[in-house]
């Protein structure tokens, strides 16, 4: 389980990044970001997000399907390479 940080951008593609780094150094606006909580199942062999709060630094917060986009986006990208 890895706790990090991310952004949604306007053309619907997650940032995730370290939560050292605030989110308005990473990008000016997007349509949502918080903080995300990444788990990898060895038995189904993907990657399971779960998303939380808000950036204050942008002022915006979880969007509704962050989670589903996110797992999708690292699904597709890093498993079964």
């Amino acid at each position: 389980m890895k706790v990090l940080k991310y952004i949604v951008n306007e053309e619907k593609k997650p940032i995730i990044f370290s939560t050292d780094i605030i989110h308005s150094e990473i990008l000016t606006k997007g349509l949502s970001a918080g903080f995300l909580i990444l788990k990898y199942d060895l038995i189904y062999n993907k990657f399971i997000v779960t998303c939380y709060g808000e950036s204050s630094s942008l002022k915006i917060k979880k969007g509704e399907n962050d989670e589903s986009l996110i797992e999708d986006f690292l699904n597709n990208q890093y498993v079964n390479l």
